[in-house]
């Protein structure tokens, strides 16, 4: 991956948290939290989708980089689930408050849940890519 381009993604990952935190309106914390995640989470499927797009280095015995590309593999499937579930979760929960006034939160702590695993999948896919980015010597 080109190194201007990284670097710029995390310049504006810190912006968008950096402004979300100044401002004190609720939805821009979503925007300043969760569409960098989305964003990251939509890198990895590319890089995974693209399978030889050299994302661990050749210096790396293959059995380990295979082994790696398929936990990066595992943990985007899981977060990719999580995020569907999270969304389907808050979703069912405010149709149920919309047509029956009543708030149920068994729904809603689905749809959360869901939302945090969906970070922490993020999250252990992160540190799987970036352990083997890392040059041994």
């Amino acid at each position: 991956m080109n190194k201007k381009l990284l670097i710029g993604i995390v310049v504006l990952f810190v912006g968008l948290i950096i402004a979300a935190a100044i401002s004190g309106i609720p939805a821009f914390y979503t925007l300043g939290f969760v569409v960098p995640i989305i964003v990251l989470w939509i890198y990895f499927i590319w890089m995974v989708r693209k399978k030889k797009a050299k994302i661990f280095p050749d210096q790396m015995e293959p059995k380990i980089a295979e082994r790696r590309f398929k936990m990066l593999k595992v943990f985007l499937l899981v977060a990719g689930i999580s995020l569907a579930v999270g969304i389907v979760g808050v979703v069912v929960h405010n149709v149920i408050y919309a047509l029956s006034e009543i708030e149920e939160s068994v729904s809603f702590a689905i749809g959360l849940l869901g939302l945090m695993a969906f970070v922490i999948g993020n999250i252990g896919g992160l540190v799987i890519f970036l352990k083997g980015r890392r040059k041994t010597t």
